[in-house]
């Protein structure tokens, strides 16, 4: 009997800590995953720095040499937006890096807490936070579950196999309560329990995914998710290689709803609450077809399409109260009329951009391949500022407390504060 109570005792307390592991989505607790929240729509804290912000520290990552390139991957990749997480008197900066870690620093002076004892390859995909755990896509073809407290690897659940020519998880995390969602190279989106022993609940499509494009000289189809989920109302939706939009029953996986893009579509969809729809950019990669951004019904029903140049869009759009922001690869960034889709105004950046645009206190802040950062009226498109960080930057900000961190092709993970908004320093590199 005296067993049997401490089993029953034993099991109360694992399912009670088990219980604890639940992301909060947006507030007092940071920024724990993409975009922040289940609509991919919270980018943070101010105040917005409205004069030229300087850099207040810089933290070196390491270093990821592969035979495709004769460079080092190193700093952050698309879309790489760091995480922040208040956890008790202490505030934290989570990144996964080009260099296949996983780093725990310091908000206030970026110095390193911790690095994951594991190298998942090379991490592009944005962290998720929970009280518990940390969940990063890798390109040693898995989703990773890490302890918060130590980095150390808990649980991977690995890709299916596809004839697919890439098994990459670049695809962001969705964390609801106690429950995982996110794409993959392999061409499925999948569900997980992010509780022990973290069971897979469902997969989608049931068959094998299929594409109308092949990747470069081979003939493997090109099924490749590398969109982040997003939930709009009671069905979630996400974007992919096969050039189409999936809205899937949260509870079962099933298609709900489909909308053809014709093109690759690695976009994260962002969930316009106010009147039921999602906006998604599309690449033009594989077809004659412009890339640009759609706006779409959550029944799959197209409302409007805006045209841009190039290859058309790779990163996520943001929301104001009237505009859609919107960077591209033909280096210009977009405001949009959130009802029809016409033209507020547009800014020249100083080249293309797959880095994801943030609007907080009436400023938009954004990134490009030329390695700056700027910061432009929202209402009227002026440039407040701008500021060359690196190379080149891809990642995506995030801005907490009116500090903006963001990630450089070339090495760094970067802070950077206007002084009105609070004491500055050196720069210094942390370590």
């Amino acid at each position: 009997m005296r067993s049997l109570s401490f089993k029953i005792s034993a099991w109360f307390f694992v399912l009670a800590s088990c219980l604890c592991a639940v992301v909060v989505e947006a507030g007092e607790e940071g920024v724990r995953q993409f975009r922040g929240n289940a609509t991919r729509t919270y980018y943070g804290s101010g105040p917005a720095p409205l004069d030229t912000p300087a850099v207040i520290w810089r933290f070196r990552t390491g270093q990821q040499f592969t035979p495709s390139l004769e460079t080092p991957w190193e700093g952050l990749g698309w879309t790489g937006q760091p995480a922040v997480s208040v956890e008790g008197d202490s505030t934290f900066v989570y990144v996964g890096a080009l260099d296949g870690h996983v780093y725990k620093l310091r908000f206030d002076d970026g110095t390193l807490v911790r690095k994951s004892p594991d190298n998942f390859y090379i991490i592009k995909s944005s962290p998720a936070i929970t009280d518990r755990y940390v969940v990063v896509g890798a390109w040693d073809n898995a989703v990773h579950i890490l302890d918060r407290r130590t980095l150390e690897r808990i649980h991977s659940d690995t890709a299916i196999w596809t004839p697919s020519a890439s098994y990459d998880f670049d695809s962001s995390p969705l964390i609801i309560d106690s429950l995982l969602y996110i794409g993959g190279e392999d061409g499925y989106v999948r569900k997980l329990l992010l509780r022990p022993p973290f069971p897979r609940l469902w997969h989608y499509p049931r068959r094998t995914p299929t594409s109308p494009y092949t990747y470069g000289d081979t003939d493997k189809p090109y099924v490749g998710i590398e969109s982040s989920v997003a939930m709009a109302g009671d069905r979630l939706v996400v974007g992919t290689g096969s050039g189409k939009v999936w809205f899937l029953d949260p509870g079962s996986g099933r298609l709900m709803a489909e909308f053809l893009t014709g093109d690759d579509t690695d976009g994260t969809p962002v969930v316009d609450t106010a009147d039921s729809s999602v906006y998604i950019g599309v690449e033009c990669d594989f077809t004659e077809r412009p890339g640009g951004l759609y706006k779409l019904g959550w029944d799959g029903s197209e409302r409007w399409f805006f045209e841009t140049g190039k290859k058309g869009i790779f990163s996520t759009p943001a929301l104001d109260d009237e505009r859609v922001f919107l960077t591209a690869d033909d280096a210009w960034l977009y405001a949009l009329d959130r009802r029809d889709g016409h033209l507020h105004w547009k800014t020249r950046l100083l080249d293309g951009s797959w880095s994801s645009p943030l609007v907080v206190d009436g400023l938009v802040i954004a990134a490009d391949y030329a390695g700056a950062l700027y910061g432009i009226d929202a209402a009227t498109g002026a440039m407040r500022w701008r500021i060359r960080l690196g190379n080149y930057i891809v990642s995506s900000p995030v801005i907490w407390n009116g500090t903006i961190l963001v990630g450089t092709r070339d090495g760094f993970v970067c802070a950077l504060r206007a002084a009105s908004n609070g004491p500055s320093a050196e720069a210094p590199t942390a370590k």
